[in-house]
């Protein structure tokens, strides 16, 4: 079957029920966050999340009316950002064996107003790519992310990397009708039987939060 990018975004919209999916020539509006432009950012030795990651650590404190540790937001901001190539690949592989172009140059995304997720995108090529390309893409664009994210905390390479993994796991879960979900799977590196995340999202450590049941800390 023949697919195109705007089919596709409506199979990634009806699939994931907290975004919203368009198609767009250009980034939709000042609002959007290219991913493009975020990642040159980075590597030009900028910290273009700074915002994002102090929008979220404001809530918590204001919630847990304590200073929250550093880690929880910057873990949450990198767990946001790979969300993003990692829902468009693995949603739409999973289902057609086909997918978006994930590359930065082809996304952008604006935040929730105030949980700050990324809860719309945009999808701004009209290529679409095999399984095959869409796992090479979706590798290089969050190794480029990944590589100059710098949070003013240590974050180690399993946490990072492992980040990918669990979300792109979550991703090729999401629909139940996925005909292609073992090949997306295989194509990305991950497993579909494990039960547990790789990365951890530190909430635990804030005040009366227990560590969700899928937590890598039961291993």
């Amino acid at each position: 079957m023949s697919y195109t990018v705007s089919r596709l975004a409506e199979i990634l919209a009806d699939s994931v029920s907290w975004m919203s999916v368009r198609t767009a020539d250009a980034v939709p509006g000042p609002d959007w966050v290219s991913c493009a432009d975020l990642i040159a950012e980075q590597q030009a030795g900028g910290d273009p999340t700074y915002s994002w990651r102090a929008a979220a650590a404001a809530d918590y404190a204001r919630d847990y009316s304590i200073e929250p540790p550093v880690q929880v937001a910057a873990m949450f901001t990198l767990m946001w950002y790979v969300q993003v190539p990692s829902l468009v690949a693995g949603v739409t592989s999973a289902v057609t064996g086909m997918s978006p172009d994930v590359s930065p140059s082809s996304l952008a995304f604006k935040r929730h107003p105030v949980a700050h997720y990324p809860a719309e995108v945009a999808l701004l090529s009209d290529e679409v790519v095999p399984l095959a390309t869409a796992a090479v893409q979706l590798k290089d664009h969050t190794e480029a992310f990944l590589e100059g994210y710098q949070p003013g905390v240590k974050l180690g390479s399993l946490q990072r990397f492992g980040a990918v993994d669990d979300e792109v796991r979550a991703a090729i879960r999401l629909s139940e009708d996925a005909p292609y979900a073992d090949r997306a799977a295989a194509a990305f590196g991950v497993s579909l039987e494990e039960k547990l995340r790789t990365s951890c999202c530190y909430f635990y450590v804030l005040p009366n939060v227990a560590a969700c049941t899928t937590c890598p800390r039961f291993r």
